[in-house]
C-alpha cells in the first residue's frame, strides 16, 4: 500500500471547515437581516440591536451545543440506565461562540 492510498486524520478537513463558514455566514447575514428590519420597524439603533441578536442567539446555541443529551428522559420524565453521554456530536456550540463573538466586536465596532 502506499502512502497516498491510505487516509489522514486531516482528510476532508478543508471541506468541513469551507461548510463551517458558510453555516456562519449564513447564520450571521440571516439574523442581521432580521435584526436590522426589527430595530428600523421600532426605532432602535441597528447596530446596537444586531449585536443583542448575536449574543442572546449566540448564547443559547452555545448551551444548546454544550448540553448533556443522555441520562434524563423527557418523554418518561424518569433516569435511564445509560451514562449521559456528554455534549452533542454537532458543531452547533462553534456557531453560537461565533455569534457571540461578533456580537462583541459589533459593541466594540458599531457601525
Amino acid at each position: 500500500m502506499t502512502e497516498n492510498s491510505t487516509p489522514s486524520r486531516w482528510t476532508g478537513l478543508g471541506e468541513a471547515l469551507v461548510r463551517f463558514a458558510l453555516a456562519c455566514v449564513a447564520a450571521a447575514a440571516a439574523l442581521a437581516g432580521i435584526a436590522a428590519i426589527f430595530a428600523l420597524l421600532t426605532g432602535h439603533d441597528t447596530s446596537a440591536s444586531i449585536a443583542v441578536t448575536y449574543y442572546i442567539v449566540g448564547a443559547a446555541l452555545f448551551v444548546l451545543g454544550v448540553f448533556p443529551s443522555g441520562g434524563f428522559s423527557l418523554v418518561r420524565g424518569t433516569m435511564t440506565q445509560r451514562r449521559p453521554l456528554g455534549p452533542r456530536d454537532e458543531p452547533i456550540f462553534l456557531v453560537g461562540l461565533v455569534l457571540f463573538g461578533l456580537g462583541v466586536l459589533l459593541d466594540i465596532y458599531p457601525f
